[in-house]
């Protein structure tokens, strides 16, 4: 492909996947191709709306998706881990719509793979904790770095989402915070302690990073290629996180105090989601993050200088005014926070 022309990178999954594409639409050297199961959905209009191209294909399908990747030089990958068919093993797994999806773009001749990946618990504990999503992701990177797949693939990991803090799957299962008010008036994050010491927590603004990281990859591949690279915006630890929430929203409302936040510890296992299914993976995480010493990326400390390389890399390649940083907690908050 000639350096001037311009990538079509085709884009699969959820709220990463609309960071990506909304990060590479800002960049002429990009066209974007966004698939989606039902692009006449509020997200997909959304995408829409601001000029990228939604096309509609079933996962599962190898001809639709081989239609839908025809032309493409780029490829993310996200799958929806929270799919109630995965949870209740119905259908294909998401390792094996993985699979699909990897041998789909190289029959497409798709030359550069990017995937969104979690830790191997059951790999990293010996079988002791398996955690079903994060293990299906995992052993799609390894399916999709295999070599003469891909003339370059990278891992992007996504650490934990900021934006859990106002998604209600979540604020459900971790106490409340922030969002729901505890009996005794606090916004509490409630969750066992991480298993490092001192505790520090790798934190993901997806919708301001995320798409970012994976942009300053497309930008550059040879350069990442076979990288497993931390996708981290910053590191705090659950208590540091709460009151910088709390201290944000007292500046904001130029008040004496901010709204009243904190973190308390529980034991493991005592989390309870909306289902079994969220149940049984919220708990298992903090197995797994105690079992690695609170090492979210596949067991090793967290790396930040990648993912700063890559959010400039990214900023200076967009038309918009952006940061040249990632986030912070207390710019997440001060943005975001209600």
């Amino acid at each position: 492909m000639d350096a001037n022309e311009t990538k079509t990178v085709v884009v699969i999954g959820g709220n990463l996947g609309s960071s990506v594409a909304r990060s590479l639409h800002d960049n002429h050297e990009f066209r974007v191709r966004v698939i989606s199961r039902d692009p006449s959905s509020a997200k997909s209009k959304k995408l829409i709306d601001s000029g990228i191209e939604v096309v509609q294909a079933d996962y599962r399908e190898t001809e639709q998706l081989l239609k839908a990747f025809k032309g493409c030089w780029g490829i993310f990958i996200n799958i929806d881990s929270d799919a109630p068919n995965f949870k209740q093993r119905i259908g294909p797994s998401e390792l094996q719509m993985g699979k699909g999806m990897v041998d789909a773009a190289i029959k497409a001749g798709i030359q550069h793979a990017v995937h969104a990946s979690l830790p191997a618990a059951s790999e990293l504990t010996k079988g002791e904790v398996p955690v079903l999503a994060f293990d299906d992701k995992s052993a799609i990177s390894k399916y999709l770095l295999e070599p003469g797949k891909f003339e370059t693939a990278a891992i992007v990991s996504a650490a934990w989402f900021l934006e859990n803090a106002f998604d209600p799957k979540y604020t459900a299962a971790f106490g409340g915070f922030a969002m729901i008010k505890d009996a005794e008036g606090y916004l509490t994050w409630e969750t066992p302690a991480m298993g490092n010491s001192p505790e520090s927590v790798p934190w993901l603004a997806v919708a301001d990073d995320y798409g970012d990281f994976v942009h300053g990859v497309f930008l550059d591949p040879q350069r990442w290629n076979d990288r497993h690279i931390h996708g981290v915006s910053d590191s705090s630890s659950f208590a540091e996180m709460t009151t910088k929430f709390e201290e944000v929203t007292k500046l904001r409302d130029h008040a004496l105090t901010g709204k009243p936040a904190r973190y308390k510890e529980v034991k493991k296992g005592g989390l309870s989601a909306a289902d079994e299914f969220k149940t049984k993976e919220v708990n298992g995480l903090f197995d797994l993050m105690h079992a690695i010493k609170g090492n979210f990326f596949n067991g090793v400390p967290t790396e930040h200088n990648d993912a700063r390389l890559l959010k400039k890399a990214a900023a200076e390649a967009r038309q918009s005014d952006i940061s040249l940083k990632p986030m912070t907690v207390e710019q997440f908050f001060q943005k975001y926070a209600m």
